[in-house]
């Protein structure tokens, strides 16, 4: 039987939920509102009542053609299928739609159990192809859900638990700048650095040192936890989006890997033995990405408060693109939930920004602008 036939003789089955929605899952508990909300206004071109109902039509098909919002989630942690006629509302979604005037307001509350920042592009790229009638990429998710059970069972996965067990079981780096508090309930303080002086260097380190800006900053925060915390070896992880064929391009999931690494220095290491750490320790882990190792028991239990460097998807620029006009409204100040001990995230536009994204019971106010000096200290210094 071919691996295709094999994925339809199982495509009406139930799947367990993908290591990262597994972990929203299990943060559920304790935390209900583990959620990406934002409000979007949209105004096209003309005010017909054709062209508002083409637009709503478009929503709507947009949503139906990923079979991310049509599972419901049992208390098992499986994952099922089933067919419904509202796409807009779910076990972890609702999109709301008012009209008002010549502008559609869409707000929009998804869990993130259901998909990660990619999956939000890719969104929205199927609305705009919906809005100009051309038919929506298919999203291939339940067969991508196939596979992963179907590799759970292979060689390679169980050699690349085995290597990972083997190089992160006994590490003793630290993972993250030594807190200054432990408090059950965590707070989301957010610091943001503009790096877009160095923007142009950047690019010539890409080039040069086939470092990416996610490796880059990596490497940054490594040397950062070691100067936070007198060590020379530090360890965290990094968010890879785990897209790696045609057909995964276009699915709306959380596919995404939290990959483990580490880097070593002393007195005498070069920048260029730092660069080839760092490229070594990307490739590596992306190789051996199949297995979570840090999304799973018991390790998840240590590497769940790990620094986490991330490269985020812009949304704007997407939206920018779009057949219509659309607007990001902003909802106002407020102070959610930390879902992590420390985020390190990148945005790249027309500025480089760094929004460091952290526990403010855990970690004061001065103590994290002390560590993002570092980050730009070894920055400046690489560079």
């Amino acid at each position: 039987m071919s691996e295709q036939n094999n994925i339809e003789k199982h495509k009406d089955k139930s799947y367990p939920l993908l290591p990262y929605s597994q972990l929203v899952f299990d943060m559920l508990r304790d935390n209900p509102d583990v959620y990406y909300t934002v409000e979007l206004r949209l105004k096209i071109k003309t005010t017909t009542s054709a062209d508002t109902e083409c637009l709503i039509n478009a929503i709507n098909t947009a949503f139906k053609n990923h079979p991310a919002f049509s599972i419901q989630i049992d208390n098992n942690g499986l994952q099922h299928f089933i067919p419904k006629d509202d796409v807009l509302h779910g076990q972890y979604h609702s999109i709301d739609i008012r009209k008002e005037k010549d502008h559609i307001y869409l707000n929009i509350k998804i869990n993130r159990i259901l998909g990660d920042g990619i999956s939000n592009i890719i969104l929205m790229e199927n609305l705009y192809r919906a809005y100009k009638g051309l038919t929506p990429r298919t999203d291939f998710y339940r067969e991508y859900l196939e596979q992963r059970e179907q590799c759970k069972l292979s060689a390679r996965y169980k050699q690349n638990k085995q290597w990972l067990e083997t190089e992160f079981g006994d590490i003793s780096y630290p993972l993250h700048p030594k807190t200054d508090l432990s408090v059950p309930m965590t707070m989301e303080g957010v610091f943001i650095c503009n790096f877009s002086n160095m923007q142009k260097k950047l690019k010539r380190i890409a080039k040069e040192r086939l470092v990416s800006l996610n490796a880059f900053f990596s490497l940054c925060a490594a040397l950062a936890i070691m100067d936070y915390n007198d060590t020379d070896e530090a360890a965290l992880t990094w968010a890879y989006d785990g897209r790696e064929t045609g057909d995964e391009q276009y699915i709306y999931g959380s596919l995404h890997r939290d990959i483990p690494m580490k880097i070593r220095r002393n007195r005498s290491t070069t920048r260029e033995e730092l660069f080839q750490q760092i490229r070594l320790q990307m490739r590596e882990g992306i190789k051996l990405s199949s297995y979570p190792y840090t999304l799973l028991a018991p390790q998840n239990e240590k590497w769940n408060y790990a620094v986490n460097v991330l490269q985020q998807p812009v949304l704007t620029q997407m939206l920018q693109e779009m057949p219509f006009e659309v607007e990001i409204i902003e909802s106002g100040e407020h102070t959610n939930l930390a879902y992590s001990l420390l985020d390190i995230e990148i945005y790249e536009t027309e500025k480089l920004t760094i929004l460091y994204r952290y526990s403010s019971t855990h970690y004061k106010e001065e103590s994290m602008r002390k560590f993002a000096d570092l980050v730009r200290k070894n920055a400046e210094w690489l560079l």
